[in-house]
């Protein structure tokens, strides 16, 4: 199999009765193409989700991400909430704060205009991971950016061997390669979901700011990256 991110030739592997491609290159996690969900059956499972305002333990687990990433999206920032979700929870909170937000869903909030302007921030949470080809998606994210933006991208980074050498650096660099801890993987609970196809790594996201030409303003376990571009 090829990976989906960068187009390397991935090794295969066996997790829950799925088939999935590890990439060497650059750590990305991605199933089996066959396993990709329709859109019809994405948009199904999207509108089982429980993702309300009114539930307040979802929305402090949204405000700890928006907290981390504030410097990237302060009062007044022109926002773009890209896959917003059928109850776009985390744009209302960006707009109570100060934010102007404007929201994209291929199912729940569809059209281009978003594609017509420039933003100071983008926010992509818990959406790469559903992404079943991830690059181009990504790519032209990254070209909306006015420098000094930000691509603010929230996705649980897969188990590692060396997960915790990871977590004590904690750095923009992770330094050696980090295989995935296939024992941990397929016991992941966040694998199990059917419409998540492809998996970020720390090195992932450190491969991706290089291939994007973006900076790396934030890299933090468990699922936190902002790409920054450069003014």
């Amino acid at each position: 199999m090829l990976c989906r991110l960068c187009g390397a030739s991935a090794e295969t592997f066996q997790a829950g009765g799925t088939t999935y491609a590890e990439c060497p290159v650059c750590s990305y996690t991605g199933v089996d193409t066959a396993m990709i969900p329709t859109p019809e059956a994405e948009a199904a499972r999207y509108r089982l989700h429980q993702n309300s305002y009114d539930d307040e333990r979802y929305r402090v687990w949204i405000a700890d991400f928006l907290d981390a990433t504030a410097g990237f999206m302060p009062a007044g920032a022109r926002v773009l909430d890209f896959g917003s979700g059928p109850e776009p929870v985390p744009a209302r909170l960006l707009a109570e704060r100060g934010c102007a937000v404007t929201i994209f869903d291929p199912f729940f909030a569809p059209g281009d205009d978003w594609r017509n302007t420039t933003w100071d921030a983008i926010l992509v949470h818990e959406v790469a991971e559903h992404l079943a080809d991830p690059l181009p998606v990504l790519t032209e994210l990254a070209g909306l950016i006015v420098p000094g933006g930000a691509l603010c991208v929230r996705t649980r980074f897969p188990p590692v061997v060396n997960d915790i050498y990871a977590t004590i650096r904690n750095s923009t660099n992770s330094g050696s390669h980090a295989r995935l801890d296939r024992a941990g993987f397929a016991r992941w609970r966040y694998r199990m979901d059917e419409t998540h196809v492809g998996f970020f790594s720390r090195q992932s996201m450190e491969w991706l700011a290089s291939s994007l030409g973006l900076g790396l303003g934030l890299l933090e376990n468990p699922d936190r990256t902002v790409f920054t571009r450069f003014p």
